[in-house]
This record gives structure tokens, sequence and C-alpha cells, in this order.
């Protein structure tokens, strides 16, 4: 069980939508998925390598109406922590900041 202490400002929405995102520098665009979101940020897992600090761009398929404007649209954020997962389709899990 995860005992951090919460640090974040805004609410977060659990919605699971498909998305492709960028590495860093910017190569191609690789498949995750997006578990939930708030105003400030969002969590999803992949099988790529990012770093904390990574900066890199993301489409989301099915955007959150609270979230996005329209479908693949894209959004630059930064890669905040990581984890490696077990049990998941994907091997990493990452908290990211939107920036823009």
């Amino acid at each position: 069980m995860h005992t951090g202490i919460e640090r974040r400002k805004s609410e977060r929405f659990n919605h699971k939508s498909a998305l492709l995102h960028s590495t860093n520098p910017p190569d191609f665009f690789y498949r995750g998925i997006m578990h939930n979101y708030s105003t400030e940020g969002l969590y999803f897992e992949s099988n790529e390598d990012l770093l904390q600090g990574d900066e890199i761009s993301i489409s989301i398929q099915n955007p959150p109406r609270g979230l996005l404007k329209r479908p693949h649209e894209y959004f630059e954020i930064k890669i905040m922590w990581c984890k490696v997962l077990q049990g998941s389709t994907y091997q990493v899990g990452y908290g990211a900041k939107l920036i823009s």
C-alpha cells in the first residue's frame, strides 16, 4: 500500500484512454494508456523509457471533456516521476505535469 504524502493541488479524475507519446529527443510516437488526470497533470503507463524531467508530446485518443478541447490534440508534458510496474500490460508508470 502506498503511504506517501499527497502533493496534488487539483482533484484527480479516473479516465482510461489510449494515448500516443513521443520520447526525448522525439523520434517516433509510442503507445500508452492514461489512467487518470487533473487540470494540472496525468498518470499514464508505457513500455518506453522516459526519464524524470523529460519534456515530451502526447495525444489522447478519447480525451475527457474537462481536459482537452478536441480529439488527437497534442500537449506538452513534463515527466515528474516514474515507477516500474509489475502485473500490468505496460512496464513503467509515469506521473506527468501539463506544461502547455
